[in-house]
């Protein structure tokens, strides 16, 4: 699982998207909104290039919603096992990832005047719902990634363990190449 802070959205992630993710991202009215969702799809594609070991780039993100058909759903990544999983809240972004044919849902969310059992249970339903929802799955409640945040990962494979690291350098090595 990778964490990013909105201080590390940068015009030129863009050029590591695909036409329907800049699309979506021109969207949305707010700057803040623009900078979490520019920083969720380019994490998610770095993330996932570096653990299938393909350039970002050429993977093909699909977030074809089963309801309806439209580009609005659970981002997958066509062609591999790997299942992935987005939420940004406040000043984070967050993805998590996981291999071998099982599912993952993360939620990250900023407390602000809410209490912290109230955003901690909201966490738990959105991480469950984005794993699949159902019985069997285990629940990770994960240090906060910055102050006033919660964290929360759901998997089916009760043998995983979450591990949070900062994706900065993963897109810096994408912006800034050796």
């Amino acid at each position: 699982m990778f964490t990013v802070g909105l201080t590390v959205a940068d015009i030129g992630l863009l050029d590591l998207l695909d036409d329907r993710e800049r699309y979506r991202i021109g969207r949305c009215t707010g700057e803040a909104d623009r900078g979490r969702m520019l920083l969720g799809a380019a994490l998610l594609r770095a993330a996932a290039g570096a653990l299938l070991g393909v350039s970002a780039g050429a993977l093909a993100v699909d977030r074809t919603c089963v309801g309806c058909g439209d580009w609005h759903g659970r981002p997958t990544i066509r062609g591999t096992d790997l299942d992935v999983s987005v939420s940004h809240s406040g000043n984070i972004v967050t993805v998590a990832t996981l291999r071998g044919g099982g599912r993952v849902g993360v939620d990250v969310e900023r407390a602000s005047d809410r209490p912290l059992t109230e955003v901690l249970a909201w966490t738990i339903a959105e991480a469950r719902f984005k794993a699949g929802g159902g019985s069997g799955l285990t629940v990770h409640e994960l240090p906060a990634p910055a102050p006033g945040h919660v964290l929360t990962v759901a998997t089916d494979q009760p043998d995983a363990t979450p591990e949070v690291s900062d994706g900065t350098a993963l897109l810096s090595a994408w912006l800034h190449p050796a």
